[in-house]
């Protein structure tokens, strides 16, 4: 979970910059606006997309909790390693060439107390990132909610309801592409 908060933060973050929400010579995706905040991306995007976005994170979160009982692995609330990720190379019927961590073999080799380490570090800066991307989602959505942000000038603000999918209201027939296929 940490690690899909770190690239949510880092995502909202680089959606945010003029060069990825400004004007593009050929629309990144259908329907796409320029200058809108992460949100209003979010809600943009096709139905289909997002689909394809949350499938491809359950897979590597699946796996990642255990699906499939990689060879050696043990789960981190039995026993296992907090922080380990299981390498992925070849996994997919050999369809996936790199893994996760180190994809290129750059890195130096580590001992086990350095891994051991780093991994420590990765579980506190994804707890970091959950309290982080929480924090610009609220701030998006009430303004002042969080006082350093509301700081920061033309910090993007979102009218719509991020939690749309969690509400009392909220089925499958509110999506475009539902009422498309039935």
């Amino acid at each position: 979970h940490g690690r899909v908060a770190m690239a949510g933060f880092l995502g909202f973050c680089a959606q945010s910059l003029p060069p990825i929400s400004g004007e593009h010579l050929f629309a990144p995706y259908p329907g796409y606006v320029a200058g809108v905040s992460p949100q209003e991306q979010w809600d943009n995007i096709p139905f289909i997309a997002k689909l394809q976005i949350i499938v491809f994170v359950g897979m590597l979160e699946s796996y990642g909790e255990g699906a499939g009982s990689p060879e050696g692995y043990v789960h981190y609330t039995k026993g296992g390693k907090p922080g380990y990720y299981p390498p992925i190379k070849g996994k997919g019927l050999g369809q996936i060439q790199f893994d996760l961590y180190d994809p290129l073999g750059w890195f130096p080799s580590k001992t086990e107390e350095q891994l051991a380490r780093g991994r420590v570090a990765e579980v506190n800066n994804g707890r970091l990132a959950m309290i982080g991307l929480f924090g610009l989602l609220s701030e998006g959505s009430t303004p002042g909610s969080v006082p350093i942000l509301s700081a920061i000038p033309g910090f993007p603000k979102y009218a719509g309801e991020v939690m749309a999918p969690f509400s009392a209201d909220w089925s499958f027939s509110t999506i475009p592409a539902y009422t498309y296929f039935h």
